[in-house]
């Protein structure tokens, strides 16, 4: 995308959104790159680059695993191992091999991954996974970041006896210590180090007390460092042995510096993956920020801005705990160029800052606060004028600069361009002015360009209520409250309410209606119609707000009343079961009755026994009767049926004959997921009663 003009990211406060991406990044390298960000050139380039935020923001968005990203910046050390004669440090070896680890891990991680990170994969092309330079590096330096004594057999063998020097040397100072303190010859720091040589701080008055090399005094010259004669032979020894343990780590480690220099070029890979890595972190990180999302990419010139919202207004409103209006706009093939029209303060440079902006962003290789079925394209050119340009350099005004400008815009414009350009026309007399941005919007109209405008002209507005491909749109005012509500209507222009202003600002009435009659009276017209339009919008809002709760109202009273009803049902059924088996119960009784008066009326005892057994058999017989394996299995069916109307993901359930409530997570077939409290248990439907049903 090719910028008109060097302010245009300065105009819309595209290098606080840098410093947003640059806040999120860790390396020093990554927040020099967020501070370098710009739109990329190239569109299949920058869908990639699109695509990756997006999935490392998916990972971030889900709290789920990625690599840990963190590294100390290393670019100075791939810079000297391609500088041949050169020698890395022990802590430079020690952030190289670190990256190693990181870029090993991260590239093992997307290669498991490929389907849901095929993208971030891309940016592990220029690297590959080897354990040389990690096994190189730990032959030498250990997890310290020092040169290993068994780095080298020599190595080992000065070490070893350095440490024995050095035991002896102390035991030997130790002994001066105490025999010195004794006869009080020394200084509360009794030994220091002078000339990098273990010296006693002696009171200078008892120096010749002790025989010895005098390495120098205090500034007050009251303490002498001395060196005592017993240990100079040893500590020349240790010298020494110093000496050649430095000889031999600096061998060691342009040894390795040596077997790493063939990886240099993979090394100096590493760290520009880590940063790129480092700074999609940090896209990602600054979307959820923003609740933004990756838009349908067109590749057709379009922009469909669904709830979309300034990113810094939103985060400014945010610390103010104060809500966002979000805007909804649409530019494509049948309205390219937007007029915006409506009073001052009321949105329309917001607006028209808010597309400038997303669409930086988005050709940026940024995320945008817009709702994912938004649709954005890829621009070739974004061309803007806002706010004040004169040049005192060149002796330029307001408006000739914008003459300038607007010659620049007639010459580029294509229908891959992007125009925004805040109070046109104005700068001039309104008259002249107002006819020059007639014949430049007909002309951008005729270049198929694409574009957002504010004005407050009238021939601006008339002239796009009948020109193709032009639309005229307004920010919505109460005309009664005489306050903006910040909104974006579509389809006719607006009132800059300049009257109704005047008057609710306490200017006297004779000086209005002088105005109104120096003004034309088609204007008056016009703009008192827009602003009836207007407070009819407002209106009809109100109403198809009350409409839409009285809606919910119903709707929700509705829902209640089927609720109500299948209870109902539940308890009536119930109800008649009960009835039913009361019923059987009384007939089975009254037979019971009848053959007790039977018996003691009659001697023939074992009729009545036979006529008892019969009623007993067939009672049995009744009951097998309606339990055969197929009517059971009929019945079995049928609660199934009903309980599957009545119980739903969500509903609240319970075992039969249970006590504690769960929610339904899942149905399968006839066999119910339900949450009980920690624990999840599959359970058939039909040992499932809903939790408000009656028990059993």
């Amino acid at each position: 995308m090719k910028l008109y003009g060097e302010d245009t990211l300065e105009l819309f406060e595209f290098n606080r959104i840098r410093e947003r991406v640059e806040f999120h990044c860790r390396s020093a390298s990554g927040k020099r790159k967020a501070l370098e960000l710009a739109p990329i050139k190239h569109r299949d380039t920058l869908t990639i680059v699109l695509k990756q935020v997006d999935e490392y923001k998916q990972t971030l968005n889900q709290q789920g695993y990625f690599p840990d990203l963190s590294f100390e910046d290393f670019e100075e050390e791939a810079h000297l191992l391609m500088i041949a004669g050169s020698m890395l440090l022990e802590v430079q070896f020690s952030r190289i091999r670190s990256a190693s680890v990181t870029v090993n891990a991260i590239i093992k991680f997307l290669e498991d991954r490929k389907n849901s990170y095929p993208n971030l994969l891309l940016l592990t092309g220029q690297v590959y996974i080897t354990q040389e330079i990690i096994q190189a590096i730990d032959t030498i330096i250990d997890a310290h970041a020092q040169v290993k004594s068994n780095a080298s057999p020599l190595l080992q063998e000065i070490r070893t006896q350095l440490s024995s020097k050095r035991r002896e040397a102390d035991k030997r100072f130790r002994t001066f210590i105490q025999d010195l303190k004794k006869k009080g010859w020394l200084r509360d720091n009794e030994e220091n180090f002078y000339n990098n040589r273990r010296v006693l701080a002696m009171p200078s008055e008892y120096k010749r007390e002790v025989k010895g090399i005098v390495h120098g005094k205090s500034e007050s010259g009251k303490t002498t460092f001395v060196e005592p004669e017993a240990l100079v032979e040893l500590n020349n020894e240790i010298a020494e042995l110093e000496q050649d343990e430095r000889y031999e780590v600096i061998r060691l480690l342009r040894e390795l510096t040596d077997t790493l220099r063939p990886f240099s070029i993979l090394i100096r890979a590493y760290h520009e993956m880590l940063t790129v890595f480092d700074v999609v972190r940090a896209k990602a990180l600054l979307a959820l920020e923003l609740k933004a999302n990756l838009p349908q990419l067109n590749k057709n010139s379009v922009v469909k801005l669904y709830n979309a919202y300034h990113p810094l207004l939103y985060l400014q409103n945010k610390m103010q705990h104060k809500e966002v209006i979000p805007l909804t706009l649409e530019l494509s093939q049948e309205s390219r160029i937007v007029i915006i029209s409506g009073p001052n303060a009321g949105g329309k440079s917001i607006t028209l800052k808010t597309v400038g902006l997303l669409q930086l962003m988005l050709q940026s290789g940024m995320l945008v606060p817009a709702e994912e079925k938004s649709e954005m394209c890829f621009f070739n050119h974004l061309l803007a004028d806002i706010g004040d340009s004169q040049s005192i350099e060149y002796a330029l005004s307001t408006y000739s600069s914008r003459l300038i400008r607007m010659n620049e815009f007639l010459r580029v414009a294509n229908n891959r361009t992007l125009i925004l350009i805040d109070e046109f026309g104005t700068g001039t007399d309104p008259e002249l002015g107002g006819a020059i941005a007639e014949v430049v919007l007909e002309e951008l109209n005729k270049r198929k360009a694409y574009g957002v405008f504010t004005t407050h002209y009238t021939n601006i507005k008339l002239l796009a209520d009948h020109l193709e491909g032009v639309r005229n749109a307004s920010m919505l005012f109460d005309p009664e409250t005489l306050q903006p509500r910040y909104q974006l209507i579509s389809g006719q222009p607006g009132s800059s309410y300049t009257f109704e202003v005047a008057e609710r600002i306490g200017l006297p009435k004779h000086v209005l209606e002088r105005a109104k009659k120096k003004v034309q009276q088609d204007k008056i017209k016009l703009n008192q119609m827009l602003s009836t339009l207007h407070s009819q919008k407002v209106k009809l809002e109100q109403q198809l707000s009350s409409l839409k709760n009285k809606e919910d109202r119903t709707s929700n009273a509705a829902a209640k009343f089927e609720q109500l009803s299948q209870k109902l049902e539940t308890r009536m059924e119930l109800e008649n079961s009960k009835r039913e088996e009361t019923r059987k119960v009384n007939e089975l009784g009254r037979r019971m009755l009848s053959l007790t008066e039977e018996w003691e009326k009659t001697k023939d005892k074992k009729a009545i026994i036979k006529k008892f057994v019969g009623l007993m058999t067939a009672e049995k017989k009744k009951k097998e009767a309606n339990n055969t394996p197929e009517k059971v299995e009929k019945r079995r069916q049928a609660l199934i049926e009903k309980l599957k109307k009545e119980i739903q993901i969500g509903s609240q359930v319970r075992m039969l004959k249970g006590k504690q409530v769960g929610t339904v997570e899942d149905i399968k077939k006839n066999t119910v997921i339900v949450n009980f409290g920690n624990m999840l248990a599959k359970v058939a439907i039909e040992n499932l009663e809903l939790a408000d049903s009656p028990e059993q």
